[in-house]
């Protein structure tokens, strides 16, 4: 390798080329592809960043449509726990007047409802709230008026 080719004496380190520029500076040519590989990463966290924008919004609106149809179904819980509480309590009342005779009994103020009870079998808890409350109801009738069962 000769000087006039870049090459210069074995060992020695030599400076980059530099190119002018018109404001009268010298900028070394490396300079220029660092600010090239710069940009391009620059724009790839860019595309990267827009694509987790459009992710999240594809992801907030789901969310969004699950608040709505959750607070749906927690508003019909919501109902539905008032509607069983009501029969519970009509029940009760119900069990409490068919008893008041029945002055040997010690009666007593209504349980509070069990918290391991699952909600998943409200409907059949429910039925046999009513199925215990119907029995209740025939055997005081029975006792009271002596009737057979049919």
């Amino acid at each position: 390798m000769s000087e006039a080719d870049g090459g210069g004496v074995a060992g020695e380190h030599r400076a980059p080329a530099r190119e002018y520029r018109a404001v009268g500076e010298y900028r070394a040519v490396g300079e220029y592809k660092a600010a090239r590989e710069y940009k391009e990463v620059l724009a790839g966290i860019t595309a990267a960043v827009a694509a987790l924008r459009e992710r999240d919004r594809v992801r907030a609106a789901g969310l969004s449509r699950e608040l709505v149809s959750l607070e749906d179904d927690m508003l019909r819980a919501g109902e539905r726990a008032g509607l069983t509480r009501l029969g519970v309590e009509l029940h009760w009342e119900a069990a409490l007047e068919a008893l008041w005779t029945e002055s040997w009994m010690k009666l007593r103020p209504r349980p509070h409802p069990d918290p391991r009870a699952d909600s998943a079998d409200l409907a059949a808890l429910d039925a046999e709230v009513e199925q215990r409350s119907a029995e209740l109801q025939e055997a005081v009738r029975r006792r009271r008026f002596g009737f057979p069962r049919r």
